[in-house]
């Protein structure tokens, strides 16, 4: 009796699916550059900006490989960021930003990383591990990447930037813009103009810099204080 009983519990979890836990993003601010540290930076380029939002860890692929999914072989290119969405006790998932059924399982012990996806085809498990209804397989090459972060452009991302757009005589020129979801606002840019000759020390929404030379090419500069919050 005791026997049977501890079979059935094994076919009960076999069965069962693995509890999956969902990889918040955390959230982030950074601001370039660093107070009173000068600076040089040509026409057209920020010489201040701050980006707040989410970001999520992830991992980059340093190498191309080929695999074979469903009888079909895929390439998968150099540079191509997966996403670390959820995880189990034994695994990282890091989704394809264009496939959420479709990545790379990191296994938490020191095991070499497996190729994930979930296929429509029957009886494809046998070519590789099943697990919580995605098969696990191992590529042939060894998987090479490394870790980054990539940022969530929903709501809650925000950035501001401070553009120097040259000078005419003792007045520089300047475009603040800002941007939500990762587009410019109309609404929200802005040209300002300041007078070398009244101040060197400039000021937009709490930020001050300190001009230390400019020209119609460039600009030499420290920030002094960034944007309020």
């Amino acid at each position: 009796m005791r026997l049977l009983l501890f079979i059935s519990s094994l076919i009960l979890m076999s069965c069962g699916g693995v509890k999956k836990n969902i990889v918040k993003p955390e959230t982030y601010t950074k601001v370039i550059p660093q107070l009173n540290e000068i600076k040089n930076v040509e026409i057209g380029s920020q010489v201040i900006y701050r980006e707040k939002g989410h970001q999520y860890d992830a991992i980059k692929l340093t190498k191309a490989f080929t695999i074979k999914l469903d009888d079909v072989f895929k390439v998968i290119e150099e540079g191509k960021i997966f996403i670390n969405q959820y995880n189990t006790n034994e695994y990282d998932f890091y989704s394809s930003s264009t496939n959420s059924e479709f990545g790379v399982a990191i296994p938490k012990s020191d095991k070499s990383p497996l190729i994930y996806y979930k296929s429509d085809i029957d009886g494809i498990y046998s070519t590789g591990l099943s697990y919580n209804g995605l098969t696990l397989i191992k590529p042939k090459e060894q998987l090479e990447y490394i870790q980054t972060n990539v940022s969530s452009k929903n709501k809650a991302y925000f950035k501001e930037e401070f553009i120097y757009n040259g000078r005419v005589g003792n007045a520089l020129k300047f475009i603040y813009r800002e941007y939500i979801n990762d587009y410019a606002r109309p609404a929200f840019t802005q040209e300002v103009q300041y007078d070398l000759s009244e101040n060197k020390i400039i000021g937009f929404r709490g930020m001050r810099i300190e001009i230390i030379n400019a020209s119609n090419t460039k600009i030499e500069y420290k920030v002094l204080n960034y944007f309020e919050k």
